[in-house]
């Protein structure tokens, strides 16, 4: 797997001869199978999503085709109403390899109780977007993908008062292995609303890792920075931010505190190991 990714790094960035109209049939049919595997995504058809990859498929993230059913299935029972919106950005095709680039738009509603007329104002939103590669192989005369590679991940799930503020978390896009970077959170409140808020990052392995959060108050200027060490696994990484929003108030005999939570929040963005590249190769490890 590790060699023929290689190829085909080199093959799509040296090579500009490979074009759409070069390959018009080829490219016709990956959207075709493209489009029947949103609708498999769309309609949560688990089973139906499997038949689109190879038995050996396997993520740049090292999960194979079982991890990744696992990870589906967990998906959907958190988010019943998930819903993709996917673009086709690019499609470069040999006669029985492809390279696709994609990027895709989620959306989600989560209610607080089962019955979902009462308490809309704390439903929570979920939002993310990606943009990533499918490599395919044509296997008996059908395309299967056999590889992924996210480029740009990140999302959002927010309740309460957390859906009406701006709030940014800010981190470099690559890094070097076992390297320090710098993430940090801005967020645009009101002065009466306190903040207290958690950034970390987390490995991206499956099954994921447990992380102590550590909470912080987020200063009047809204924002916030940690230093962290990305692993020398060379193993992808997600930043995470943890926010509650809570308002303290106080009777009029100045007896009593009312601590009252407004809203939570937790956002994240994928940060990729740095790949070396020489020569127009793109080096990458099937980890």
């Amino acid at each position: 797997m590790k060699k023929i990714i290689i190829i085909l790094s080199i093959l799509f960035v040296t090579t500009p001869a490979f074009s759409f109209d070069f390959f018009n049939s080829s490219q016709i049919e990956i959207k075709s199978v493209l489009r029947k595997y949103n609708k498999a995504l769309a309609t949560h058809n688990i089973e139906k999503i499997k038949t689109f990859y190879a038995k050996n498929y396997k993520s740049m993230d090292g999960f194979n085709l079982g991890e990744l059913e696992q990870m589906l299935e967990k998906t959907y029972s958190a988010y019943e109403n998930i819903k993709y919106k996917t673009k086709i950005n690019s499609i470069n095709a040999t006669s029985d390899w492809a390279l696709v680039q994609m990027s895709d738009k989620t959306t989600a509603k989560i209610f607080p109780t089962e019955i979902k007329e009462l308490k809309k104002e704390k439903m929570g939103k979920l939002e993310g977007k990606s943009v990533y590669n499918l490599y395919l192989k044509k296997e008996n005369n059908e395309w299967k993908i056999v590889c992924d590679d996210i480029l740009m991940e990140e999302t959002s799930l927010k309740y309460g008062l957390a859906n009406k503020l701006n709030m940014e978390l800010i981190t470099p896009i690559r890094v070097q292995s076992g390297s320090e970077y710098d993430l940090s959170l801005k967020i645009d409140k009101p002065k009466d609303i306190m903040a207290l808020a958690s950034i970390s990052r987390e490995e991206i392995v499956y099954p994921p890792e447990d992380y102590q959060e550590k909470f912080r108050k987020i200063p009047e200027a809204g924002e916030l920075e940690r230093v962290v060490k990305a692993n020398n696994k060379n193993l992808d990484e997600y930043a995470v931010a943890s926010i509650g929003l809570t308002k303290v108030s106080i009777n009029e005999e100045q007896t009593k505190a009312k601590i009252e939570v407004l809203g939570m929040a937790y956002l994240m963005k994928r940060v990729n190991m740095d790949r070396t590249r020489k020569n127009g190769e793109m080096l990458v490890e099937n980890k």
